[in-house]
């Protein structure tokens, strides 16, 4: 699907459809295209002479964010995230071709963040008209806020499973916190290049004008909030799998404890059953009318003392 954006959205089926009913390329313009083709590539390459590295990098969804320079216009990776860490964080990327003229946008699948912004163009927002610079802005403002949404996610998965791990230390526990300590490194992955591009971003006079610098500075600063909330919460997946490992001891512990109290305790009245089991011929009490319950008595008598004893020192 082709979103050719100038005053509204314009939905085509192909470029050159979208080139024949629109083709000045010299006003503003905002070309958004959802699971281009072969086709699409090869007519992106012809009419605006696109380095064709950067066209293997959409082809072949390069995944780590950047930023490339060339003579007349700018490449950009952008990582954006569906903010849905339930059962497994993913994010697709926004493949980004951007001059003073004209900004276009390349994804694959459904993107949020493009998205909302051509259901803002569609709303009555000024956005493209206002230059490519704050395309992009609104492109990149989206995408942090919804890492915001995925750390906020994170976070709290981190809190439940710290409770889990103190108060129910059990393997689903543990398959949990290894699910979001992986969430979470894949985060920092996302976030690290992106934090290089808006840095880069912020050097480029040519990109953005001074009107908007202030917009991208704001971004940047919520980057680098983010990256130190993904640092935290890395720390935090440490020292929730460190007490998983800690309550797991000690709960192995109790149960030692436990199991060394009872053997304890059977150890006299197995030396006593031991004893009277041996088959000697001259053994007075056997033969004694009350011997067996004096020794049953003798056996509870023990063990209740023991059971005293250990209470009183708070073993038990």
């Amino acid at each position: 699907m082709i979103t050719y954006i100038n005053n509204k959205a314009h939905e085509f089926n192909d470029l050159e459809q979208a080139f024949s009913e629109d083709p000045d390329t010299k006003e503003m313009f905002w070309l958004n295209i959802s699971n281009p083709t072969a086709n699409d590539f090869k007519f992106l390459k012809n009419k605006f002479n696109f380095h064709h590295l950067t066209i293997e990098d959409c082809m072949h969804k390069a995944k780590r964010s950047k930023i490339n320079d060339y003579n007349d216009y700018h490449f950009l990776i952008i990582s954006t995230t569906d903010n849905n860490v339930s059962n497994a964080f993913s994010y697709n990327n926004i493949y980004i071709y951007i001059s003073l003229n004209y900004i276009i946008t390349i994804h694959y699948g459904e993107n949020k963040s493009i998205k909302k912004i051509i259901n803002d163009i569609n709303n009555g927002l000024s956005i493209v008209s206002n230059g490519s610079d704050f395309v992009l802005y609104n492109i990149l403002d989206d995408a942090i806020d919804q890492l915001f949404i995925v750390t906020d996610k994170v976070e709290e998965k981190i809190n439940f499973l710290e409770e889990e791990s103190m108060n129910n230390p059990v393997q689903s526990t543990l398959n949990n916190i290894m699910k979001i300590k992986k969430t979470v490194i894949k985060l920092r992955r996302v976030v690290s290049p992106l934090r290089e591009v808006l840095n880069t971003l912020l050097r480029h006079d040519d990109i953005i004008t001074e009107k908007y610098r202030v917009y991208f500075t704001d971004i940047y600063d919520h980057a680098l909030r983010i990256y130190d909330l993904i640092e935290s919460d890395h720390e935090m997946v440490t020292s929730c799998l460190e007490l998983y490992s800690s309550q797991l001891s000690n709960s192995m512990n109790k149960v030692m404890k436990v199991l060394t109290i009872i053997t304890t305790i059977m150890m006299p009245l197995t030396i006593i059953t031991g004893i009277y089991g041996m088959n000697f011929q001259d053994m007075p009490e056997l033969h004694y009318k009350y011997g067996y319950f004096i020794t049953i008595f003798i056996m509870f008598f023990i063990s209740f003392c023991e059971i005293i004893y250990f209470n009183k020192k708070k073993w038990l």
